[in-house]
């Protein structure tokens, strides 16, 4: 049946109704259907796209604001975009085939607005607006244990003992699905019976091929596969910087088993000191200590906070966090031997029941 002779901007309301109209409620705005809509509109991303969301009560304001609202949010080709029904449309079909691809492969999509959204995540301050995980959810009780791919067997013996420590102690261990470190820190967990979580830097159809066997027994043993790219992205470089930010931000603490003083375990633990986490490494010694490999641990180890920033060229923004949140002391707390277990675990626990609320960064608390 044709449309009746009405005004354009009336005309475009119906048609924009006809095709998004379970997006015009509320009840269907704040969930990852309504996140995925917008951020597949050309111009918006998934941080705009929360912004949008938190703004406007439904996609019917957004639809109806004008032009010069919007731009306070998006640029002028975002705008054009949402003036257009069929980008509209392509966008909410975008939406809905990951979300059948994701239901198909038994992976559960969350959004920040999600009450079961990890709760640890939520207050960092760049937390992902959407998560895409398979497997059980992680709880309170997680630690984060990185290192190089290409460990020394310093690395793997302390990486093992830590491990098997923090296991006995019910700790969920985070890693990153990586050669070296990370697939010895999972492989332990498993051995010991304990859950494992995986971090990873690209969509859940892309982690390692050589880890895949790995991934299952991950799953198989009750703990869980997570990652804030889409399917199809592929673990990027700067994907792998941004994964570890979710490593350590899951986690009470991280424990940083063997650096050189470049890498990825060392963004790690920047974020980690960044999100008030706690930060432990294992301090070599003898030949150990004169490896490579060894570098990145002993200068977070041994160094005053000052000198760490120069060690490390730390840009102005890192060089301010330490000085604020590491006055004195190293950045790391050093875990000389076995004989420093059982403390470090104290420490665990305390920071677990009295402190954990406050890990977050303040005024970044987000309403559900």
């Amino acid at each position: 049946m044709p449309l009746p002779n009405l005004p354009l901007q009336r005309l475009s309301e119906l048609q924009h109704r006809e095709i998004a109209p379970n997006l015009m409620h509320d009840e269907a705005w704040r969930t990852p259907k309504g996140l995925l809509t917008l951020a597949a509109i050309p111009g918006i991303g998934l941080a705009t796209a929360e912004r949008l969301v938190r703004q406007f009560p439904n996609l019917e304001a957004i639809v109806d604001a004008h032009p010069d609202q919007l731009r306070t949010f998006v640029s002028s080709m975002a705008v054009d975009a949402l003036a257009e029904p069929l980008m509209l449309e392509k966008a909410r079909s975008e939406a809905s085939e990951i979300l059948d691809r994701a239901a198909h492969n038994n992976i559960r999509v969350l959004s920040i607005f999600d009450a079961d959204y990890p709760e640890a995540l939520r207050c960092i301050i760049d937390y992902p607006p959407i998560l895409y995980m398979k497997g059980r959810l992680p709880g309170r009780r997680c630690v984060a244990c990185v290192g190089t791919r290409e460990p020394s067997q310093f690395g793997i013996n302390v990486a093992e003992q830590l491990v098997n420590a923090l296991v006995a102690a019910d700790w969920t261990i985070v890693s990153g699905l990586a050669a070296g470190i990370d697939t010895v820190s999972h492989n332990v967990a498993l051995a010991q019976g304990g859950v494992t979580l995986a971090v990873v830097a690209g969509g859940l159809d892309k982690y390692p091929n050589q880890n895949l066997r790995l991934a299952e027994a991950i799953l198989a043993g009750g703990g869980a596969m997570i990652s804030e790219q889409a399917f199809g992205v592929q673990p990027s470089a700067r994907n792998l910087v941004m994964r570890n930010r979710l490593q350590s931000g899951l986690s009470v603490a991280t424990f940083v088993m063997q650096t050189d003083i470049k890498g990825g375990s060392m963004h790690t633990a920047r974020f980690a000191v960044s999100q008030n986490r706690m930060l432990f490494a294992p301090v070599p010694k003898g030949h150990d200590a004169l490896e490579t490999m060894s570098r990145g641990i002993l200068a977070m180890t041994q160094l005053p906070a000052a000198q760490f920033t120069d060690a490390v060229q730390a840009d102005a923004n890192y060089r301010r966090i330490l000085s604020d949140r590491i006055p004195a002391g190293s950045v790391a707390r050093p875990l000389i031997g076995v004989k420093d277990y059982a403390p470090m675990l104290e420490d665990l626990e305390r920071r677990l029941g009295s402190q954990y609320p406050r890990l977050y960064m303040p005024g970044r608390a987000v309403p559900i």
